[in-house]
């Protein structure tokens, strides 16, 4: 699957990351994101874990296409804050779900 985050192509792709300690991740030289196909730890809710993992995984990507692949304070590690990527990335279906009730969409 592709997605295009402003105007870059992205591929999602769903790996066993098996013992690895990640859920996913953004390659933005390679422009991938990739999401773990593996329940290695048997979470109860698999699929809504993978549809949180690749919001996050977005919200990085747009970041990175946005010329903020390295502006914070995890830089040398990752590139972004994490706290703030999970929190875009968990809070956003309830912000779209009001943006939506309201109608304050484009």
């Amino acid at each position: 699957m592709k997605v295009n985050i402003l105007g870059t192509y992205y591929t999602i792709e769903y790996k066993e990351l098996g013992a690895e300690e990640i859920d996913g991740y953004c390659d933005f030289t390679s422009k991938e994101i990739i999401i773990r196909s593996d329940n290695e730890n048997g979470v109860n809710d698999f699929k809504s874990l993978q549809k949180k993992q690749l919001r996050h995984e977005i919200i990085h990507a747009y970041l990175s296409e946005s010329g903020l692949q390295s502006n914070f304070e995890h830089a040398n590690q990752w590139g972004h804050e994490e706290t703030m990527i999970d929190w875009i990335a968990i809070q956003f279906p309830k912000i779209l779900k009001t943006f939506e009730e309201i109608g304050c969409l484009l």
